[in-house]
């Protein structure tokens, strides 16, 4: 069999482990370059670095309704989860646990080992087959584990499954229990605004709504008093030492700016979703994404066939898509994800995602499900 020609131009299903900048980031960025000042310093430099810095996050709080002293700007969404979760844990002054179902993203999964560590050990809860937190098996832990924060993510990154805030606010007011969402993969496809009165900390990243990399927030409900996980300077209300990134903070609100706008493709984004869900399955594939999830995320499995073969395929005529979290790519170990949900390990080795995102058009998803059988035939031909 021969191999299928490159294209001339890439298609980008990968969205989910990043987006494209959106439109006037890159602007922004590069305006907020030529600032030279320290927003720490008193001088006039510094007082106009720290005004861009001041403007820019009142934008970001303004997109998820939010405070603007109540927003800390970070490296990410690792950092953010890291600080919030074991920062809320911290704050809670008796022992207990921290919960959180397995198919939380890696970085949160790893911040709940960190808290759990220092006081009470941490839960793996149970997780429903779609990936999201099994509420009857949470709240029997709930009530007899005492625990400090129960911690999940607003969307699968995976999956692109989404959690029902609300219930599970409930069960963890009913328990004492503080609550603390990675919304960093839902936001920008979900309006966020709303939930804040669910739970008491909320993770962000800048790149996933086409923002730059390297930069995140969290946003902290008044009242526990979380203190920064390093030493240094009194920055962000002395919550995360060392000099803001003006600059990649300015993108951040630039990227904020374009949020209605994305929200209104979601009906789009969501109709594209289903022909590419349906055609892969007509392949043969076995889906495992849901139309009730995210409005840009599929992801399935062709049994017999690694994803990872699928994925360098694709790459090959100029298609972009991935296995699962970026942060994983590479390795060889199966989708702590996908084995929550009780796949083996050899069915989550399978796995193929593919997101979209505003850029993506009909045209691209056609011409992907007509590039899968040549591929899908040599991978089953190496694999």
């Amino acid at each position: 069999m021969s191999v299928p020609t490159q294209k001339s131009t890439r298609s980008y299903f990968d969205y989910n482990a990043t987006s494209p900048l959106a439109p006037g980031v890159l602007e922004a960025v590069l305006e907020a370059l030529k600032v030279v000042g320290n927003p720490s310093s008193p001088h006039r430099e510094g007082r106009r670095a720290q005004a861009l810095l001041d403007s820019a996050r009142e934008t970001v709080a303004a997109a998820i309704g939010a405070e603007a002293l109540d927003l800390v700007f970070t490296s990410g969404g690792t950092e953010a989860n890291h600080l919030g979760l074991v920062g809320l844990a911290r704050a809670v002054n008796r022992p207990g646990p921290v919960l959180l179902p397995p198919t939380v993203h890696p970085s949160l999964y790893a911040a709940g080992e960190a808290a759990g560590a220092e006081r009470g050990g941490m839960v793996t809860l149970r997780a429903s087959t779609d990936g999201t937190l099994d509420l009857a098996a949470a709240e029997k832990v709930l009530a007899s584990s005492k625990a400090r924060v129960l911690a999940l993510s607003l969307a699968n990154h995976e999956l692109g499954s989404v959690e029902d805030l609300a219930a599970v606010s409930g069960l963890c007011r009913s328990a004492g229990c503080l609550l603390f969402c990675d919304a960093v993969q839902g936001f920008g496809r979900l309006e966020v605004a709303s939930l804040l009165p669910f739970v008491d900390g909320l993770s962000l990243s800048a790149h996933k709504i086409g923002g730059p990399k390297g930069v995140g927030a969290l946003w902290l409900r008044p009242g526990p008093s979380v203190e920064s996980l390093i030493g240094g300077g009194k920055q962000e209300s002395g919550r995360r030492p060392g000099t803001q990134a003006v600059a990649l903070i300015a993108g951040f609100a630039a990227a904020c700016d374009t949020l209605p706008v994305r929200l209104a493709d979601a009906p789009r984004q969501a109709d594209l979703r289903d022909s590419l869900a349906m055609g892969l399955e007509e392949l043969g594939a076995v889906l495992h994404s849901s139309s009730e999830g995210l409005c840009n995320t599929v992801l399935v499995r062709f049994p017999g066939v690694p994803g990872e073969l699928l994925v360098t395929g694709l790459d090959l005529v100029g298609v972009a898509a991935s296995t699962g979290a970026a942060c994983s790519s590479g390795t060889t170990e199966a989708s702590s994800v996908l084995l929550g949900i009780g796949l083996s390990k050899t069915e989550a080795m399978e796995a193929l995602r593919l997101s979209i995102g505003p850029d993506t058009t009909a045209v691209e998803v056609q011409s992907l499900l007509q590039l899968m059988p040549p591929i899908l035939e040599r991978a089953k031909a190496f694999g």
